[in-house]
């Protein structure tokens, strides 16, 4: 019985305040009521998207979360290294890699497309 009091109360304290918009919403309602349903469908769509939005978000966040969390306790099953963007890798105890910085990176043209001139600017000196 509350709700129903808090819900008139407020009703009441909106009409005190806004007697003009109010006055409006009337007119609306009793001269032109298709304008006033588009009016009040439209309120009652922006009113749902605002708790749906949020709801939605809060729903995948959670999702996500527990994604991760399966993730993070199936890796540590596993030893928790070796885990490098989705592939897996085998690693024994001592085992070290080296990677050479000094190889030329794979050609990025193909062989037939004409020449490649490699050049630098030089700045002339007046």
């Amino acid at each position: 019985m509350n709700i129903f009091s808090a819900i008139i109360d407020s009703i009441v304290g909106f009409v005190s305040r806004n007697p003009l918009t109010t006055i409006i919403i009337v007119m609306l309602l009793v001269f032109a009521p298709s304008v006033f349903g588009v009016l009040f469908i439209g309120v009652i769509v922006l009113l749902l998207f605002t708790l749906a939005i949020p709801a939605f978000l809060l729903f995948r966040l959670r999702r996500a979360s527990r994604d991760m969390e399966k993730e993070a306790r199936r890796t540590s099953r596993q030893g928790g290294s070796g885990q490098y963007y989705g592939r897996q890798e085998t690693k024994q105890e001592g085992e070290v890699k080296v990677h050479s910085t000094t190889q030329q990176p794979p050609k990025r043209v193909n062989d037939n497309v004409g020449d490649y001139v490699d050049f630098e600017e030089v700045k002339e000196q007046k």
